[in-house]
């Protein structure tokens, strides 16, 4: 009787590990048929990927547009170190009808960990030379004078003194959730939950304990606790985005799944690269961005776009610094734009984002 119900059992256990096998090849298949059909060049347009020499480093771009004569938009992300091509490649199709889409890893990241990952000090200063750099070689392969520079968060500071460096080589500068002066942007971060949290004494004491000229790591517990208290908006990157994320993480043509995996857990940077080179062995921003804020930088020589999350109140990020800095700037076109959510929302909220960005690209066109 034991003999045969372990039989049975064994023949079941075949048949579940059958079907499953079964079903993981489908899926496998359904998957390549996705990545060939996303993988397509449009007709006039084009789609390739490769890796540039930039000061001396391997970094991935992949370039993607459906009319070769429309005006290039580099994209810059956010970080430090955080590249989101695993899902935003997505989100810049929307965008690709009116502008040539560069997506960027930026130096030993991405795409570049780990055979080209980095072992040695990174400035702000290296940044930018890179971002020179790569502008250079987009002009001279996409044969255009000037292009537009699009940076979120890390990326948006980047661009922004990208811009105001070398002014002749962008027409535009397009810039979310926008990182305007560190320190500032502390003192905002404090004021804020201060007044948030008028009726909550644990949090409210932990906002008056909060230094703003003080390191984060430092004052670590304190910083967390407030970073995630319940007046902290957090955007969920699978339900509030207007594209299906699961689909874009499922069929992305640019990334494996290690890749995949390596850029949603951070495991391609979370070495020494982060925590030791990057930012100076503090993992919440002591270095690199505080060395090129741009509070006192308002004068640029090209139109400047700002499109913020209404609900954007990160230590580095406060909406309310962005939307300040912004009636600072002299430029010869601004515009402000909010959408409903936190950091991530001017991505996420891509039908907006990519409203926003028609509306430009027709202003330029009728220049």
């Amino acid at each position: 009787m034991m003999k045969k119900i372990l039989k049975t059992l064994i023949k079941i256990l075949k048949w579940i590990g059958i079907i499953i096998l079964g079903l993981i090849i489908v899926l496998l298949l359904v998957r390549c048929v996705g990545k060939l059909y996303y993988n397509r060049t449009p007709e006039g347009g084009i789609n390739e990927t490769m890796y540039v020499d930039i000061n001396g480093t391997k970094q991935w771009i992949s370039i993607y547009g459906h009319d070769k004569g429309n005006p290039v938009l580099l994209y810059l992300h956010g970080g430090p170190c955080s590249p989101t091509v695993a899902l935003d490649w997505s989100i810049f199709r929307k965008l690709s009808a009116d502008y040539t889409i560069v997506e960027w890893d930026q130096r030993g990241c991405g795409h570049n960990y780990p055979d080209y990952k980095e072992t040695e000090p990174i400035t702000a200063e290296i940044m930018i030379s890179d971002g020179k750099e790569m502008t250079d070689y987009l002009c001279d392969y996409l044969q255009k004078e000037k292009i537009t520079l699009y940076g979120h968060s890390w990326g948006s500071l980047l661009a922004a003194n990208l811009a105001l460096d070398y002014p002749d080589q962008y027409d535009a500068l397009i810039v979310s959730s926008l990182v305007v002066d560190e320190e500032i942007s502390r003192q905002y971060f404090r004021e804020y939950l201060l007044e948030q949290s008028a009726d909550d004494p644990e949090i409210h004491a932990a906002a008056e304990k909060f230094d703003p000229e003080k390191g984060l790591r430092s004052q670590e517990d304190t910083f967390l606790k407030l970073a995630y208290s319940k007046y902290m908006y957090i955007d969920n990157i699978f339900n509030d985005s207007d594209v299906n994320m699961y689909a874009a993480l499922f069929f992305n043509p640019y990334c494996t799944l290690t890749e995949e995996y390596r850029l949603l857990m951070g495991t391609n940077v979370y070495d020494r690269y982060l925590d030791e080179v990057l930012l100076d062995g503090d993992i919440y921003g002591d270095g690199i961005c505080s060395q090129i804020p741009i509070s006192q930088r308002t004068e640029y020589e090209m139109p400047f776009y700002l499109i913020e999350g209404s609900k954007d109140h990160g230590v580095s990020n406060m909406v309310e610094l962005a939307a300040d800095y912004f009636e600072t700037v002299n430029a010869p076109d601004k515009e402000i734009t909010y959408v409903d959510g936190g950091h991530g929302s001017p991505m996420l909220r891509c039908d907006q984002l990519a409203a926003f960005v028609h509306q430009i690209a027709e202003k330029r066109n009728s220049q």
